[in-house]
């Protein structure tokens, strides 16, 4: 299966590369995407995917460090269109906005994300949506872009279900991370069991929010993405084979996987 979203180029994970891909191939997960957080982070994820079949990579920049480019948009415009190219880069992000933190400030992370949408207007990948916190704000940035809502996954998704659904109304995909097994979510778990099967992705956002029945192991790793495939399959009532190859369907027609 597929694990959509996770963070191999970050240190918990990377210093101890060949023993997590092993153990993600001993899960059965036999495809990965590693997603980029800024445009060195996206260089470093590329390479990593050239270097192994099974590992892809994004471009662009996470609203965390939006920060670091105040002024350098050229760069981050050149970075995205350049590494747009490699056939291993599947999608771009992620990108967004956060506002559970004051810094950096909401001004950089809008100029960042409207920057990173405009330059997205003249590329063809999909585009990974970090939100958290700022759903009405994502979505009228995106509409005001003019790009297809279709373009659009909602990864790691913790919102309520009003978010939810005019996230699904915009026509994107949504994803979920092991927060959906926690205890203290059975809302999300509630609201996840009624995404359309064919608009939902799984993913571990690895190195963190390991899902149970392993929430306390650190770093969190591909090998756990069947935890959550697993979960969600119960919450449907639906055999696990099916839901994975159905959900791995969507992975493959979304970033255009082999």
């Amino acid at each position: 299966m597929i694990d959509t979203h996770c963070h191999l180029t970050f240190k918990l994970l990377l210093d101890d590369l060949d023993a997590v891909l092993t153990r993600a191939h001993d899960a059965g997960v036999d495809r990965m995407i590693t997603v980029a957080t800024t445009p060195d982070d996206a260089r470093q994820a590329a390479a990593l995917a050239g270097q192994h079949d099974n590992v892809y990579a994004t471009v662009g920049v996470h609203p965390h460090y939006a920060g670091q480019w105040r002024g350098r948009g050229q760069d981050v415009a050149a970075a995205m269109r350049e590494l747009a190219d490699d056939p291993k880069v599947v999608a771009l992000g992620e990108m967004g906005l956060d506002r559970h933190y004051d810094d950096p400030p909401i001004d950089d992370q809008r100029r960042v994300f409207a920057l990173q949408l405009e330059t997205a207007k003249a590329l063809t990948k999909p585009i990974i949506i970090h939100n958290r916190e700022a759903t009405d704000e994502v979505l009228a940035m995106i509409r005001d872009a003019g790009l297809p809502g279709a373009r659009f996954v909602f990864h790691c998704f913790t919102g309520t279900q009003q978010e939810l659904d005019a996230i699904l109304e915009l026509g994107a995909m949504v994803s979920f991370t092991g927060i959906v097994t926690f205890s203290n979510a059975r809302s999300l778990a509630r609201s996840a069991a009624g995404v359309p099967l064919d608009r939902l992705m799984i993913e571990t956002d690895s190195p963190y929010l390991t899902p149970e029945p392993h929430r306390k192991v650190r770093p969190n790793q591909p090998c756990y993405v069947p935890c959550v495939a697993s979960f969600l399959a119960q919450q449907r009532g639906m055999d696990e084979s099916e839901f994975i190859a159905a959900v791995d369907r969507n992975a493959e027609r979304f970033f255009g996987l082999g």
